[in-house]
C-alpha cells in the first residue's frame, strides 16, 4: 500500500505561527526569511549554504556552454533559498552518485540535482519534495507507426541511464507492462549519462530511449534548443515520481528550514516565476512535502 505523504508537518506550521506573532512582518522588498532564524549554528556561524549538483542535466542544471557558469532551474531554486536565509550560495560540482555520500559527511548541506525521492535513498536522505517528474519514452521524429504507444517498445531496445531513476522504472515497466502482458522484456541498452542514451538512439543502437519528462520537453520544445523537434514522445510518462531537494538525516532542523522557504516561495509566486522562466510549470507542485515520493508505474 502507498505510503501516505507527509506534508509538512504540524509542527512546522505552528513554528510558522509561532515566528509570526514573535517577528514583525516583514516588508514585500525584505527577502530574509523568518526561517533562518531556525537553520543550524553551525551553517549560520559559516554564512554559507554548501549546495551540491551535477550540472548535466537541462534544464534542472547544466553549464552555460558560453560562459561555463551554473544555470537551470535547481541552480536559480538554490540561490534564492540561500538569499532567503541570509547566506551566500556556494556550488560544488559533483557526480551524482556523489551527492548522498558527501551529505552523509557534512561536505555538503543539500543537494539539488533533480534527486528522485525513492525509498533506497531515504536511508540516509530526507528529501524536501518541489518538483513532479516523470519518465518519459521518446524516439526521432517522425516516430514510426510502430513507436505509437509506450508497450509498443516491449522486445526492442531501449536506451537508459544506468545510474538512477529512470533504470529502476524501465526495469519495473517491462516486468509490468510487457512480461506480466505477455509480451517480450525491454531489451535496455545502458549508458553513463542520459545524452549517450539519445546518441545510442541517433547512432541506431536503440530505437527509443527514456529520460525525465521534463528534459526532454524542454530539449524538444524550448525555442532555442539545438535539438529541438528532433524528438517524438511515445504515450504518456510510464512514471509519476517527486524531486527533491536532498538533507543528511542528521539535520532534520535544516530539512524543515529548507521546506518552510520553498514552501514561501510557492505562496509569494516566485517559485512560479521560476519554473516559468525555465518552461516547466507542468512540473510545479503546490504543496511541498518530505519524504512523500515513491509513486512509481501508475
Amino acid at each position: 500500500m502507498r505510503r501516505r505523504p507527509t506534508v509538512l508537518l504540524l509542527g512546522l506550521a505552528v513554528l510558522g505561527m509561532t515566528l509570526e506573532l514573535a517577528l514583525p512582518r516583514q516588508a514585500a522588498s525584505q527577502t530574509v526569511s523568518a526561517a533562518a532564524a531556525h537553520l543550524p549554528q553551525t551553517i549560520r556561524d559559516r554564512g554559507e549554504l554548501r549546495i551540491g549538483t551535477a550540472p548535466t542535466y537541462p534544464p534542472l542544471e547544466s553549464r552555460d556552454p558560453a560562459t561555463n557558469t551554473l544555470q537551470g532551474l535547481d541552480i536559480d531554486l538554490g540561490n534564492a533559498i540561500a538569499t532567503r536565509l541570509g547566506l551566500k550560495p556556494v556550488w560544488m560540482d559533483q557526480s551524482f552518485q556523489q551527492l548522498i555520500p558527501s551529505l552523509d559527511t557534512g561536505r555538503i548541506d543539500i543537494g539539488a540535482s533533480g534527486m528522485t525521492d525513492i525509498p533506497a535513498r531515504r536511508e540516509k536522505t530526507d528529501f524536501v519534495d518541489y518538483f513532479a517528474t516523470g519518465v518519459q519514452l521518446f524516439t526521432l521524429a517522425p516516430a514510426p507507426p510502430d513507436l505509437q504507444k509506450v508497450e509498443d517498445v516491449c522486445g526492442r531496445k531501449v536506451a537508459v541511464n544506468r545510474n538512477g531513476i529512470f533504470f529502476v522504472r524501465m526495469q519495473e515497466f517491462s516486468e509490468q507492462i510487457c512480461v506480466a502482458k505477455g509480451r517480450k522484456p525491454v531489451d535496455l541498452v545502458l549508458t553513463d549519462l542520459t545524452s549517450d542514451g539519445r546518441r545510442q538512439m541517433a547512432e541506431g543502437r536503440a530505437v527509443a530511449a527514456a529520460q525525465g519528462v521534463d528534459a526532454i520537453r524542454y530539449l524538444n520544445e524550448t525555442a532555442d534548443s539545438p535539438e529541438r523537434g528532433k524528438y517524438a514522445l511515445i504515450g504518456a510518462p510510464i512514471s509519476v515520481d517527486l524531486a527533491g531537494f536532498g538533507v543528511a538525516k542528521s539535520q532534520p532542523a535544516l530539512r524543515d528550514v529548507i521546506a518552510s522557504v520553498v514552501q514561501e516561495m510557492i505562496a509569494d509566486g516566485s517559485y512560479d516565476t521560476i519554473f516559468r522562466k525555465w518552461a516547466l510549470p507542468y512540473t510545479e507542485v503546490k504543496q511541498v512535502t518530505i519524504n512523500a515520493g515513491g509513486a512509481g508505474t501508475p
